[in-house]
């Protein structure tokens, strides 16, 4: 089963090189995305996974991620790319369930607070420091911000909870790398969209921030698929 993901893994990754290098369509975009979620409703079926509750809520959530890639391309209400962010924010709150639903939440998680909280003034702090302009889709990216980093906390916890040794914490792992490689997406997603920029400059390199954007986004679909065998 796991060859058969990386034949997923494979065809993904070629896509992304044609939207990123050779055709930026919407219409490669959708074909970029759609491993993702034929990856998750393949393994959810074939992959005798562990949950099945967990597996499509996963599945039902990389649907609602595609769907977002189409519509985040168009406003409402004033508000640049509503439609996406709603979508991908239904998006988060499944995997939010699926995590929930594999590993039940209890009052000893309240201490998760805390590092959901320090993710959001970070992210708040960011924002001010970099003087990116939201305009009037503030609001909704903050309550965005707010679904996405309590899916981050609970996958990493989810993750944990899970791990029994051997291929377990591989698989762990994994999902803990799709969660961090969504949110750090959605960070270059946030510059380009409100920002305008198009690179990213460290002490001695310089990189496409859409090239960046692709890999952890594509990558981390892929990644949070996978887990639907955890």
């Amino acid at each position: 089963m796991e060859y058969l993901f990386l034949l997923f893994l494979f065809v993904d990754a070629v896509m992304a090189y044609r939207f990123m290098y050779k055709d930026g369509s919407m219409k490669q975009k959708l074909l970029t995305s759609a491993p993702f979620v034929i990856a998750g409703i393949y393994l959810s079926i074939f992959g005798s996974p562990l949950h099945k509750t967990y597996a499509w809520l996963i599945v039902a959530g990389l649907v609602l991620s595609f769907i977002g890639d189409w519509v985040l391309r168009f406003d409402l209400f004033g508000m640049k790319g509503l439609p996406g962010i709603v979508a991908f924010a239904a998006a988060h709150i499944l995997y939010i369930s699926a995590f929930a639903v594999r590993m039940p939440l209890t009052v000893k998680e309240l201490p998760l607070l805390f590092p959901w909280g320090i993710m959001l003034i970070m992210e708040i702090i960011a924002k001010k420091k970099m003087k990116i302009d939201l305009g009037a889709t503030a609001p909704a990216v903050l309550v965005y911000a707010m679904i996405i980093d309590a899916m981050v906390v609970l996958g990493i916890r989810a993750a944990i909870l899970t791990m029994n040794g051997g291929m377990s914490v591989l698989r762990s792992l994994v999902l803990i790398a799709g969660v961090i490689m969504f949110i750090i997406s959605d960070a270059g997603v946030c510059l380009m969209m409100f920002d305008g920029r198009e690179e990213i400059k460290t002490r001695k390199k310089t990189y496409r921030l859409n090239s960046f954007n692709v890999v952890t986004y594509y990558g981390g679909q892929m990644l949070i698929a996978a887990s639907v065998l955890v």
